[in-house]
């Protein structure tokens, strides 16, 4: 038996092992709780950033009307 044919016999029973939901190390292991502060910090940033952006589209928006000519034209 040379080298090759005992990786791909020792390939072939780890991948049978974790496929049957046997084996030790192979096994696969429950996934982790995270806690809900780190969603919170997302949710909270991307909070701010919907409501920066409608403040600035607000307020080019207010200018565009009640100042027109001071900002650049698009074009």
């Amino acid at each position: 038996m040379t080298a090759t044919d005992e990786s791909e016999r020792r390939l072939a029973e780890a991948l049978q092992a974790r496929a049957t939901g046997a084996g030790g190390r192979g096994a696969t292991r429950p996934a982790r709780h995270v806690s809900g502060r780190a969603g919170t910090s997302t949710a909270t940033a991307l909070l701010l950033a919907l409501l920066g952006g409608a403040a600035l589209g607000t307020m080019l928006g207010l200018m565009s009307l009640l100042a027109p000519g001071v900002l650049p034209p698009l074009g």
